[in-house]
C-alpha cells in the first residue's frame, strides 16, 4: 500500500486506477490520521483502508488531487547505516584519486596481486562484525520537490541513493524477527554530502567524516510504501540515478552485507528505539557522484528512484 500525507490526514493510492483517495473523506475516521500511527496499526488498518479506497473509487468520491506536504512524516531520529562494501570501496578509491593521486598506482598494484581492495580503502573490522551507522540530523530532512541544500562551506556537493525504513513499534534489544516486525514502511532517501569537507574530517577530525559533511541536509520521498510490499524483495530491487533527465547510474540492492532489519536489531541493543525513527540503508553501489566522478551543479534536477518504493526529486540550490 502506498501512502502520502494528505489535506485531512492520509491519502492512499488505488493502484489499479492510479487514483489518490483521501482516507478520512472515504469513511476512515476511525483509522489513525498520521502515517506512522497508521503503519503501526498493521494488517487490520491496511485491510480497512483497502476496502474504503475500493468503495470510494467505485463511487467516484473522496479523490485527493494534491498532497498536503512534501514530507510524509517528521522523523524523530535518523540513523544512517553503511550497507554495501562495493560503495565503500568505490567511493574511497575516488576520494584517494582526487586527493592523494600518488597513492593510486600502489593501490592498483596491490589489488592486481591480492585480488582484494587496498586495505586503507576498506571499512574497518567493525563493519564485518556488526552493522555500522552514525546518527544524522533528523531536523534537516527536506521533502520531495524541495531544494537540495548547498551549504556555503563546500565546493563539492554530492547526492547518495538510499532507502529508509520507518520504525513503527517500540523495541529494545530486539531479535531480528522483532526488528522486522517493528518496521512498518519504506521511503527513498537522498543523503546529501559535502565531499571536500568529508576528506578533511576523515583525516583531521576526532569523530570521522560525518559531522558537517552530512548534517546540513538530506531528502525523503513524499510517499511511504508499507513494509509488506517491500521486505520480501529488499535484496533485489533496482535503483536509478537521473540528473536533468539523463540516467547517470543504474544499480540494485543486491550484495549488501547487512540489512536494515539487522541494523535495527543492532541499534536497539540495550537501547530504546520507537515509532517515527528512521533508519537509512547506506548508499547503493554506484549510487553517488563520488563513485561516478560526476558532479552536480546549481540548477541540476536530481531524481533518485528505488523499485517498489518510489522516488525523490530535488533541484540543486545555489550555494548559501
Amino acid at each position: 500500500m502506498r501512502l502520502r500525507r494528505g489535506m485531512t490526514g492520509i491519502d492512499v493510492l488505488h493502484e489499479t486506477t492510479g487514483t489518490w483517495v483521501d482516507l478520512r473523506a472515504a469513511g476512515g475516521e476511525e483509522l489513525p490520521s498520521g502515517i506512522v500511527e497508521f503503519l503501526g496499526a498493521g494488517e487490520r488498518a491496511r485491510d480497512m483502508a483497502h476496502d474504503l479506497v475500493d468503495r470510494a473509487v467505485a463511487a467516484g468520491t473522496a479523490t485527493a488531487s494534491t498532497s498536503f506536504a512534501a514530507l510524509p512524516f517528521e522523523p524523530r531520529s535518523l540513523r544512517c547505516f553503511a550497507g554495501w562494501d562495493q560503495h565503500w570501496h568505490q567511493a574511497a578509491e575516488q576520494m584517494v584519486r582526487r586527493n592523494l593521486p600518488a597513492v593510486v598506482p600502489l593501490a592498483k598494484a596491490f589489488q592486481a596481486i591480492a585480488r582484494k581492495p587496498f586495505p586503507p580503502l576498506r571499512p574497518g573490522s567493525a563493519a564485518v562484525e556488526h552493522p555500522i551507522y552514525y546518527t544524522g540530523n533528523h531536523l534537516s530532512v527536506v521533502g520531495d520537490g524541495d531544494p537540495m541544500v548547498w551549504p556555503a562551506y563546500t565546493e563539492l556537493l554530492d547526492f547518495e541513493l538510499e532507502f529508509g525504513a520507518v520504525v513503527v513499534r517500540p523495541v529494545v534489544s530486539a531479535s531480528t524477527a522483532e526488528a522486522e516486525a517493528a518496521i512498518g514502511g519504506f521511503v527513498v532517501f537522498n543523503d546529501f554530502s559535502a565531499r571536500d569537507v568529508q576528506w578533511d574530517e576523515q583525516r583531521n577530525g576526532p569523530f570521522g567524516p560525518v559531522v558537517k559533511t552530512k548534517t546540513f541536509g538530506s531528502s525523503m520521498s513524499a510517499e511511504v510504501v508499507t513494509a509488506d510490499e517491500v521486505l520480501p524483495h529488499l535484496t533485489d530491487l533496482r535503483g536509478t540515478v537521473t540528473v536533468n533527465g539523463e540516467v547517470w547510474s543504474e544499480t540494485s540492492t543486491r550484495g549488501g552485507r547487512w540489512s536494515l532489519v539487522d541494523g535495527l536489531a543492532y541499534a536497539s541493543r540495550s537501547e530504546s528505539i520507537g515509532p517515527g525513527e528512521l533508519l537509512t540503508s547506506g548508499t547503493l553501489p554506484s549510487g553517488c557522484g563520488m563513485e561516478l566522478d560526476r558532479w552536480v551543479r546549481p540548477g541540476d534536477v536530481v531524481r533518485l528512484e528505488v523499485e517498489r518504493i518510489g522516488s525523490v526529486t530535488n533541484t540543486v540550490a545555489e550555494p548559501a
